[in-house]
């Protein structure tokens, strides 16, 4: 199993791969609900000879050997997100408020890519790589990776690895690190309950909307104030609602946001100080505060052993001096940390910003996928197939 040679089939496999990117594109389907992803994704991997079968709904889980234990895992996510498309893309979203505006759709293309590979050289390699078609990265009740493991999905499994773009790394360029790469997650829903009147009696009333703005700003001090130099978390009110016109004090008002984190003290000395500054700020201002809080995703870590194996396919793939972990760890959060709590595994970037230009980041209206990292995303997973089999069927995991 040569390097050369799982490289060589790349370049004739790219043409028919953005088509598929591109139909991929045109219907976006949302969390547990990428049904006629999931039938595209299956047809293809059959008509490679593959035998998917279905996980966590709406997933898929390819083996390239099913009479073989798996040793390593690659995944790929493939829900959209309810973003409207606007740009005039010939393959633009044919569904209003959906759209693939973080990239999933070029991660699942890439996979098909490498299961293309792999199936034209199936003979040759003798260990079994198990593909992983993940639904539901955005959040929806908790993640479809959650779900894979909790299927059974990394049974056997010794590594795992995951990609993702990131437009605001430069185009090529591969980032990884050893560790906390990317953050534990909790989302916060604070309704403030006051008493509503006239606009121009706020003395008889107790305005909510005041007390809100008081505790967005409060809520600035909690990584300011209360952490060290360092930081080690990021607070976010990303929606304040209140009110229903210019001459009325509403009764409620309502925050959400997000709270992102990396060391377990650090998100438990934080969570702490949100709910005294909520109760702080309500008492202060003469409202009650209703505060849910919700644990997201936790950290996601990267084996440090298997982010050296990245780090060296990179350094092949692009050159040494287009890897490395600058901008890491990133306040994003990925329930991959699902599959790398399980089993040892390394989560890492492929760059796709454009030089000269600001290039739309991820979650963005105005995203989409660079199909310049196909051939990029496809080397770094055969290059992991080309290190790491041989690596773990020496020490004795497999055939």
């Amino acid at each position: 199993m040569r390097r050369e040679r799982l490289f060589s089939e790349i370049e004739g496999l790219v043409a028919g791969l953005r088509t598929i990117r591109h139909d991929l594109h045109r219907h976006p389907e949302l969390g547990f609900a990428e049904h006629r992803t999931q039938s595209v994704v299956r047809a293809e991997l059959e008509r490679l000879g593959y035998r998917p079968r279905p996980s966590a709904e709406t997933g898929l889980i390819a083996d390239l050997h099913d009479d073989r234990p798996p040793l390593l895992a690659f995944r790929a996510d493939l829900d959209a997100l309810p973003i409207q498309e606007d740009l005039p893309l010939p393959y633009r979203s044919i569904h209003d408020g959906r759209a693939h505006k973080c990239g999933h759709d070029g991660h699942t293309t890439i996979l098909l890519g490498v299961a293309a590979v792999l199936a034209r050289m199936k003979d040759e390699i003798p260990g079994n790589i198990r593909l992983l078609f993940q639904p539901a990265e955005e959040g929806v009740r908790g993640g479809g990776a959650r779900v894979m493991v909790e299927e059974g999905a990394l049974v056997g499994v010794k590594e795992v690895y995951g990609l993702h773009n990131w437009p605001a790394f430069p185009e090529g360029e591969v980032r990884v690190t050893a560790g906390p790469i990317m953050a534990a997650i909790h989302r916060f829903d604070i309704v403030l309950r006051g008493k509503g009147g006239h606009g121009s009696q706020p003395q008889l009333c107790r305005d909510p909307i005041v007390a809100g703005a008081q505790l967005v700003t409060a809520l600035q001090t909690l990584v300011s104030r209360e952490l060290s130099h360092q930081g080690g978390a990021v607070v976010s009110v990303g929606s304040f609602q209140a009110g229903t016109t210019d001459n009325i004090i509403p009764e409620t008002a309502r925050l959400k946001g997000t709270i992102r984190s990396f060391e377990p003290e650090i998100t438990a000395r934080i969570l702490e100080r949100f709910r005294a500054v909520c109760r702080g700020v309500a008492e202060a201002m003469g409202v009650q505060a209703d505060v849910d809080l919700h644990a997201g995703y936790p950290v996601l870590v990267n084996d440090p052993g298997c982010a050296q194996a990245v780090r060296e396919v990179a350094e092949r793939v692009v050159g040494p001096g287009r890897v490395g972990g600058a901008g890491l760890p990133i306040a994003a959060s990925e329930d991959f940390a699902y599959f790398s709590a399980a089993v040892p595994g390394a989560y890492f970037f492929l760059g796709a910003g454009q030089p000269g230009e600001e290039t739309p980041m991820c979650h963005h209206p105005n995203f989409d996928f660079n199909d310049r990292l196909i051939p990029l995303g496809m080397e770094m997973f055969l290059g992991l197939v080309a290190d790491r089999l041989p690596a773990l069927q020496a020490r004795g995991d497999g055939p």
